[in-house]
């Protein structure tokens, strides 16, 4: 059995496993997204770039208490769109210099790009102003990266901690994005812990799809307000890789071509589906869900991805509003599924083999990566895995003082309360999924 509390430690504070790419060729595109909705639901995303690399790493290790840290100097404030020239410097815990150069940075997402504490878009430059594409801390030469400032997530892990699960509960058969924790200071004034994060994009250690030849038939899309129309989803899907610039008419016919034969065979309902999506991967991410049950799930941000056998793999995207986040659409009740459903997603659901392999695979983790002493273990170690750095945090943004959408976080007073919470809704959470996995595609009215 693996221990998710000591990969957890490993992964996001120093260097985590990787998942290699099918081949070494080069990468292209990058994507992200993220859903922050009421009622249907409200998404964001942005995506663009290239990319190659490697990495590799160990997955055991001892608990780490001290993040790295993260210095940027920009002439001016970040713009919301493009990049502007500025230099980077990150430092591991024990001191050792893992980056020190240029770098394009720049705001990202929508709506949390009015949060107090911003997020950044980065891009690794060298002299001459071209990506420089560097192994960050085990997790593969790239260029592209994300500085995630969680700001609404007071646990400060709900992110970090579905995309690792994904891929330990899948025995990394399944590739999500990779985090490390950095504390921030921008032109000398301290921003807090943030996430150091991979963007969704083809690169060897990324998301593992093959090399598009031209014709569409490789791609990555994900779920945004832009792009082909879908009939089963909010919003459309928009194409991550290949690039824009390779989006000739014939890629751009191929991908919508293949989507539209997705959604067809959901449609017709005869497990023809199953020769479009991969079943366990499906399986894994509507669990991943709503194991955090993930308000923002099934709106926007989610990906789909072109795997080595041809079928379609979900990666997820996204998920700060969880583990008992925001309070509206029933999401601070353990037991209950996530309010809103697409017709893709419901329509999974009218699969009797999907049905089987939720609750079989829900079975499987419960008996392993799930079991009750090891959530006991992974729950009682998170409170310590960022040691001052949270109270560091908290005193640049005080609790009292984060807000969204209007009041829909519940009120805490510490980060203590808060991971007390959290620990309290996904016990609750398990054991309510384990009553109730079988009638997933059924729930009470």
């Amino acid at each position: 059995m693996r221990s998710v509390s000591g990969l957890f430690v490993a992964c996001v504070l120093t260097a985590c496993p990787t998942t290699p790419a099918v081949d070494g060729s080069e990468g292209e595109g990058e994507g992200e997204g993220e859903g922050e909705g009421e009622g249907e639901g409200e998404g964001e995303g942005e995506g663009e770039g290239e990319g190659e690399g490697e990495g590799e790493g160990e997955g055991e290790g001892e608990p780490v208490v001290l993040p790295a840290t993260a210095s940027m100097s920009c002439p001016s404030s970040p713009p919301q769109t493009g990049k502007i020239d500025c230099t980077l410097r990150i430092t591991a815990h024990d001191g050792a210099v893992v980056y020190d150069g240029g770098a394009g940075v720049g705001l990202r997402g929508r709506s949390s790009s009015s949060f107090p504490k911003p997020q950044y878009s980065v891009e690794l430059r060298d002299a001459a102003g071209d990506d420089d594409k560097v192994d960050l801390f085990g997790m593969g030469a790239e260029s592209d990266w994300i500085l995630n400032g969680m700001y609404i997530d007071r646990a400060l892990f709900r992110n970090a901690l579905a995309f690792q699960l994904f891929r330990v509960l899948t025995h990394d058969r399944e590739w999500a994005p990779r985090s490390v924790y950095v504390e921030l200071d921008v032109d000398g004034a301290y921003q807090g812990v943030y996430a150091l994060t991979e963007r969704i994009d083809r690169a060897a250690g990324r998301t593992p799809v093959p090399a598009d030849d031209g014709s569409g038939t490789s791609f990555i899309v994900r779920a945004d307000e832009e792009g082909f129309a879908s009939a089963l989803q909010f919003g459309h899907w928009d194409i991550v890789y290949p690039k824009a610039a390779l989006q000739t008419p014939q890629v751009t016919a191929s991908v919508a071509a293949r989507l539209q034969r997705f959604e067809a065979a959901i449609v017709a309902n005869d497990d023809s589906v199953w020769s479009e999506l991969d079943l366990d991967n499906a399986a894994a991410f509507v669990l991943l869900e709503e194991l955090f049950k993930n308000n923002d799930g099934y709106f926007l941000s989610h990906h789909l991805y072109t795997a080595a056998d041809g079928k379609l793999r979900f990666v997820p995207w996204d998920l700060d509003l969880s583990l008992g986040q925001p309070i509206y659409n029933d999401n601070e009740n353990p037991s209950s599924w996530v309010a809103y459903r697409s017709d893709l997603i419901a329509g999974l659901g009218r699969s009797a083999a999907f049905q089987a392999r939720l609750a079989s695979m829900w079975s499987e983790w419960r008996a392993d990566v799930l079991a009750d002493n090891v959530v006991a273990a992974l729950l009682a170690d998170n409170p310590t895995l960022l040691g001052d750095a949270v109270a560091r945090n908290f005193a640049r943004w005080p609790m009292a003082e984060i807000n969204f959408a209007g009041d829909q976080l519940t009120v805490v007073s510490s980060s203590a309360e808060e991971l007390a919470r959290v620990a309290a809704f996904f016990t609750a959470r398990l054991s309510f999924i384990d009553e109730n996995v079988a009638t997933w595609a059924a729930p009470a009215p």
